[in-house]
């Protein structure tokens, strides 16, 4: 079946997004649900969503995330939470527009401008319980540390390392 989405889709995601705490929202593309074998779905952000960093342990777990509106960068650690680059994602020719992050690699998003769109795929199914292995020493989602680590998300510097 033909999946066709457009400004009144986009225009919904946003909406969801505006009226989440978190700042986000999905629109999932798949029909199969969490046991679908190619997970694909569309996460709308608003500026000052945090994404907690995390990884995708498993070896099948390769991440495709490409930019369809707006601006983000991606953000990868090492072990310790040291910032090892950032990469834009943009379509505005400023950046990247699709990126491929390797399984156990850390990473987390940021919004750069306005609200921001991106086309995130990976291998299924969808288990809740294994998806993601949150960085040790990044904040828990929704926390008043969260909000420290967002500002400094936003200006961290290679080498850098966050510490509350």
């Amino acid at each position: 079946m033909t999946r066709r989405l457009g400004p009144a889709e986009l225009a919904a995601l946003r909406a969801a997004a505006e009226a989440s705490p978190r700042r986000r929202a999905h629109l999932e593309l798949h029909a199969g649900g969490a046991d679908d074998a190619l997970q694909r779905f569309l996460v709308g952000m608003l500026p000052g969503s945090y994404v907690r960093a995390h990884r995708h342990v498993q070896a099948h777990k390769l991440e495709l995330t490409a930019c369809l509106a707006g601006a983000f960068e991606l953000l990868l650690f090492d072990d310790r939470g040291a910032l090892l680059e950032r990469q834009g994602l943009a379509v505005d020719g400023n950046g990247l527009c699709l990126v491929q992050i390797p399984p156990n690699t850390w990473h987390s998003l940021i919004v750069r401008e306005g609200f921001a769109v991106l086309l995130e795929v990976k291998l299924g199914p969808y288990e809740a319980a294994s998806d993601k292995d949150f960085a040790p020493w990044a904040p828990v989602e929704g926390s008043a540390e969260a909000d420290h680590c967002l500002r400094w998300l936003h200006g961290a510097v290679a080498g850098q390392r966050y510490l509350a």
